[in-house]
């Protein structure tokens, strides 16, 4: 996948509801980034706690707070076409689960 085919994957989801409001007051405008491939310690449910955790490459699409990093992240999987819920890590971001659309995932931040 492209960074463009992610970003119009999210965007035919929004569907112009740019004004939609998520618990946390992201403005969508403000927080969709240019999606980016990262590596994410994979600490999603079903996972094993071990150490180091394995990892996940992930798109990261949305930054709640894109100035300092700290907040939720909306990340997508290609590989499994589902998109889900990061946040900051030590050493990196950790993916914490699929939530399934977009949209969906906005919610369950």
């Amino acid at each position: 996948m492209t960074p463009d085919a992610v970003r119009e994957l999210v965007e035919r989801e929004v569907a112009g509801q740019w004004s939609l409001s998520v618990g946390h007051g992201c403005d969508l405008r403000r927080c969709l980034v240019l999606p980016e491939l990262r590596e994410y310690d994979d600490c999603s449910a079903g996972r094993p706690l071990v150490s180091p955790p394995p990892t996940v490459r992930l798109w990261l699409v949305l930054e709640e707070l894109r100035e300092d990093r700290s907040g939720y992240k909306v990340v997508y999987d290609e590989s499994v076409g589902e998109f889900g819920l990061a946040v900051s890590g030590t050493d990196r971001d950790v993916f914490i689960g699929y939530y399934g659309s977009f949209l969906a995932t906005l919610r369950g931040m």
